[in-house]
């Protein structure tokens, strides 16, 4: 418990800096939505030990962590950045040590197969419950985390906020590693991030 509220302090405070500088965001502000575990699969039989603590205490110090150590990254691409990371907070909080397959198995049947459709993208997309609307919305989506490849596979999407229709859902694969069971899931977000300005870039030069 005491995890989760640092983690909604965190939220607060870095969700205040990002917002103070207008108050309303323009069509060409980057919204951050959060990593979206609603769908995730946890694969191995050698780690998510502790599934009590994952589900929802993980997610949210996940969340609380790329909002210190990522939205930086995020204003060096982004002429103006904001958070809304409510609209995966109700998702994450629903999700449930059911979500956690005790499996090992081969790179091809656990990394490149996906059990997330661009319909389910879609879908999920249209149920956020935002406070922005209007700008370009950025959102991970979490596929799964397979422990035996040391892999975490997730979703990089962008959509338009107003209409809610994706502008690009692009699957990412990256290897995992780090100090901790935190770090160590934490790392192939880390290298989603690296790979968003390109994206970004060409998303706003359509529009």
């Amino acid at each position: 418990m005491k995890r989760i509220l640092i983690a909604i302090m965190l939220f607060g405070l870095v969700d205040a800096r990002i917002s103070r500088a207008e108050d309303t965001a323009s069509p060409d502000t980057l919204v951050w939505c959060g990593l979206d575990y609603s769908m995730v699969k946890m694969i191995g039989t050698a780690d998510f030990r502790q599934p009590d603590k994952i589900f929802p205490g993980m997610l949210a110090e996940w969340n609380a962590l790329f909002m210190k150590e990522m939205i930086p990254q995020l204003e060096k691409m982004a002429k103006s950045v904001r958070s809304d990371l409510g609209a995966v907070t109700a998702s994450n909080e629903k999700t449930s040590t059911k979500q956690i397959e005790r499996e090992d198995g081969t790179a091809d049947e656990m990394v490149k197969p996906t059990h997330i459709t661009e319909m389910d993208i879609a879908r999920m997309v249209k149920s956020y419950k935002m406070k922005n609307e209007s700008g370009i919305g950025l959102v991970f989506i979490m596929d799964r985390l397979v422990k035996a490849q040391e892999k975490g596979c997730l979703y990089v999407v962008y959509f338009d906020v107003p209409t809610r229709k994706v502008l690009s859902s692009e699957r990412v694969v990256a290897p995992a590693g780090g100090a901790g069971f935190r770090n160590y899931w934490f790392k192939p977000i880390k290298t989603a991030v690296n790979g968003l300005p390109k994206k970004y870039k060409q998303i706003t030069s359509k529009k």
